[in-house]
């Protein structure tokens, strides 16, 4: 049983970022027509709970990418999954081995360059899946740690850079531990905060 669109019921789009949301909301909430209808309401409310939450969100999008692909599986049971190479399974391999040449940057300095490349080359085609948050996340995950490895770098004369280049370190082996975690969990990463 195909459950209800929460960007439906609100009138937006997949992609609309948190101010088209609450905009959206507001208009709906405000609306006499909707004030007196108590089951819509409820399911406006419901629906604005988690597309305004960045954590509740990516599960929700995660469930509908997971509800489509149990779908089309379900619809193509003659074919095994063995033989099915399918185009989010590729992404996720160019994710995994992003991943690793960023795990791998910890003795050879340069190859998290391959991994960034990789995940912009990518990015397009992740849009959409659970691998987009990946994608994402190795993104960013390269550029804070570049910034701080350079002013770590810089200002290790002063002392103070020693322990900017650790902290670096212990982030970016954490956050590339971690997306290796959820990666193989098939689990989406949360891009917002730092960690």
């Amino acid at each position: 049983m195909e459950q209800v669109n929460l960007y439906e019921i609100l009138g937006v789009s997949q992609d609309a970022d948190i101010n088209v949301i609450r905009e959206a909301y507001g208009k709906l909430v405000a609306n006499p027509d909707i004030q007196k209808d108590a089951e819509r309401f409820k399911a406006i409310g419901q629906a604005f709970e988690v597309l305004s939450h960045p954590e509740k969100r990516l599960a929700y999008d995660a469930a509908i990418q997971y509800e489509r692909q149990e779908t089309n599986t379900n619809n193509f049971t003659n074919m095994t999954t063995n033989v099915v190479n399918t185009p989010s399974s590729d992404v996720k391999n160019y994710v995994f081995i992003a991943y690793v040449t960023y795990a791998v940057g910890l003795l050879i300095l340069f190859t998290p360059v391959v991994g960034v490349i990789m995940a912009y080359v990518k990015r397009d085609e992740a849009q959409g899946s659970i691998y987009a948050s990946h994608i994402d996340y190795l993104i960013k995950t390269f550029w804070v740690s570049l910034v701080g490895t350079v002013l770590g770098t810089f200002t290790t004369l002063i002392l103070i850079g020693w322990l900017i280049l650790l902290v670096t370190a212990i982030w970016f082996i954490y956050r590339v531990v971690i997306g290796l975690i959820k990666l193989n969990e098939d689990k989406p990463v949360s891009t917002q905060g730092w960690f």
